[in-house]
């Protein structure tokens, strides 16, 4: 222990003595850095933060609605529905017929197809409730890719009945049928636009070049979107009907994703490719892209039309098919190989979760998800 001298007592007490009193009224600079002021109201000790959990991500949906397909696991394709969640597989038609490209109606009680029904490809309509079928033409040529009008009374579809491809429309119950497009070169794939005032659809017209073209439901105001030198087909209308996208193909085996303005202005390619995308698939809020590509072991690509973001979602089998949103964004549904057999998948696009959805013997594909 260190001692005091004696001599110092005298000088230590008035200091106590001055320091306590700094401490008491608080305006005295004991630090040289201004101090608390009069005003002020002494710091309050506070507890160190404690770290927060990262919150668990809510769990997506679980998938609605229904998809229809077409499968050929008793022999003949044929056209089936089942749950969105691969639930309750069940045929649609029956016979030997063989059954093609289902399209929904916007309502989700009727499926549009092309089938060989009664001996040649025409167009039919199946009421999904109760599976009973309207043939909607008659006629010895092919006539197939059926669309819906968005109000569910009309189906435009190509057909070859008068020597080449044209687009014809027809009304739900089979009557009216009218010739849309009449050229020596093939008008096909009919899509008809959101609002129902035009069909999108690809045409050879153009000095043999496929290009995009546009036309009203009674034939008149037909207008050429696309003019350049690489063929350009598979039109798909965005939503909101704003846009068409569509593939380009500027070589052999080679096609692009592009988007199109609905007047014909600012055509935009997103990809760039040394491959072939398959034909895109519009999200629900018309935002992204979706389509198979080629680039690695097919699989599917998104791409955001605001800023050209690309993700590729990872696969568990090499996609085969064209995808298909569900109707909340929140799924894709396509077709894909699983070891030497064609089946559905679906696939949660935030998270790459993969569910297969169909394990028949035979082929499973061309899933079509209820609008709503």
């Amino acid at each position: 222990m260190i001692k005091t001298k004696p001599q110092h007592t005298l000088f230590v007490l008035p200091l106590i003595i001055f320091l306590m009193t700094a401490c008491n009224f608080g305006d005295v600079d004991l630090s040289g850095g201004g101090g608390l002021s009069s005003t002020e109201e002494p710091a309050m000790e506070t507890a160190s933060p404690t770290p927060e959990d990262t919150p668990t991500p809510e769990p997506p949906p679980p998938p609605s609605g229904h998809i229809a397909f077409t499968s050929a696991r008793d022999g003949n394709k044929k056209l089936y529905v089942m749950n969105a969640d691969g639930s309750n597989q069940y045929a649609i038609t029956s016979g030997l017929s063989e059954d093609e490209t289902p399209v929904w109606s916007l309502d989700g009680k009727r499926v549009a197809l092309a089938s060989t029904l009664d001996g040649n490809t025409d167009i039919y309509i199946v009421d999904v409730a109760t599976g009973a079928l309207i043939r909607l033409t008659e006629d010895p040529a092919r006539d197939a890719s059926p669309s819906w009008s968005p109000d569910g009374s009309r189906i435009t579809f190509e057909s070859f009945r008068d020597g080449n491809l044209e687009i014809y429309m027809v009304n739900a119950d089979g009557s009216g049928l009218t010739r849309l497009t009449d050229d020596p070169a093939g008008d096909t794939n009919p899509v008809w636009s959101p609002d129902g005032n035009s069909i999108a659809f690809m045409s050879g017209r153009n000095n043999g070049n496929a290009d995009i073209y546009l036309v009203s439901p009674d034939g008149s105001g037909l207008t050429q979107l696309t003019s350049d030198t690489t063929p350009d087909s598979d039109p798909v209308w965005s939503p909101d009907g704003s846009l068409i996208a569509f593939r380009s193909f500027p070589t052999q085996g080679v096609a692009n994703t592009c988007v199109v303005n609905r007047d014909g202005s600012q055509t935009h390619c997103f990809t760039n490719s040394q491959w072939e995308n398959g034909v895109a698939s519009w999200s629900p809020d018309g935002q992204w892209l979706a389509f198979r590509s080629q680039h690695s072991d097919p699989a599917i690509d998104l791409i955001n039309i605001n800023d050209g973001t690309l993700k590729t979602l990872s696969n568990t089998a090499p996609v085969k098919g064209d995808p298909v949103w569900s109707p909340d964004g929140v799924r894709l549904a396509y077709q894909a190989d699983a070891g030497g057999n064609m089946e559905l998948y679906e696939i949660i696009v935030s998270t790459d979760e993969v569910t297969q959805l169909t394990y028949s013997p035979g082929y499973d594909g061309e899933p079509a998800w209820t609008p709503n």
